[in-house]
């Protein structure tokens, strides 16, 4: 099922190109990229399903013309603490759903989760993790429980270590215990079905605890069964450098 509303990205970094990559193409409403650089804001708007506005992160002018009580999540994504935070907290306040702030220093974490804002690290794993909580909801509430010793572990893979999967499909890289949900490559975060692992790539994955002893085994039995299927993937559009 897609999902529904629209949705606010602010702030520019790789990480926010990562996220506006993955949720344009699968929401039924726009993604909003808000950008301090008006040639910035022009480039994205160049993107499908994409609305590239400038102004700065924590500009309630511009923010207010975003009608956020329409917004069903915003995520303040610049290389900014502060900036995050406040934004969030103003979006939260004003009508959003669901508000996200990126956070660099973990001491701040606690503090802004109480404030009813979702704190967000800064790797490939927490931006296809923050996709996968709006676009997969159901997947998203299974990784959560390995914070807590839970079934399900999320943990980032070089492919290099690997290179049985390098040229396979993302979309055939799964199996009963393990499936590997997004590649970090070419300075995007990927979640895309026919997306193609290249040799340099981070590899996403979540596996069930049981087989953390035998995850190498597990991987090149994925990696064997993917190259037996039809080569019909596409390299992976680089969106950012």
């Amino acid at each position: 099922m897609s999902f529904k509303g629209n949705i606010v990205i602010a702030g520019h970094s790789s990480f926010s190109w990562a996220l506006v990559e993955q949720l344009a193409p699968a929401i039924r409403g726009r993604v909003y990229f808000l950008l301090p650089d008006r040639d910035q804001a022009t480039e994205a708007s160049l993107e499908v399903n994409v609305i590239g506005v400038h102004g700065q992160v924590t500009d309630t002018g511009v923010l207010d013309q975003l009608d956020l009580t329409r917004c069903s999540a915003f995520i303040a994504s610049s290389r900014e603490d502060e900036a995050n935070i406040l934004a969030a907290l103003y979006a939260k306040q004003h009508g959003v759903q669901r508000s996200f702030a990126r956070v660099f220093n973990p001491d701040f974490m606690p503090l802004v989760s109480s404030l009813g804002v979702t704190p967000l690290q800064t790797s490939h794993t927490a931006a296809a993790y923050t996709a996968l909580r709006l676009l997969k909801p159901s997947v998203s509430e299974l990784v959560q429980l390995s914070s807590d010793g839970g079934r399900f572990v999320l943990e980032e893979i070089e492919a290099a270590d690997y290179p049985e999967l390098v040229g396979c499909r993302l979309g055939d890289l799964h199996a009963e215990h393990l499936h590997i949900i997004a590649v970090g490559q070419d300075g995007g975060v990927y979640l895309g079905y026919a997306t193609v692992v290249d040799r340099d790539a981070t590899l996403i994955v979540m596996y069930d605890r049981q087989i953390t002893s035998r995850l190498r085994q597990e991987m090149r039995e994925v990696a064997a069964y993917a190259a037996r299927q039809p080569a019909r993937g596409s390299r992976a559009k680089k969106l950012v450098t």
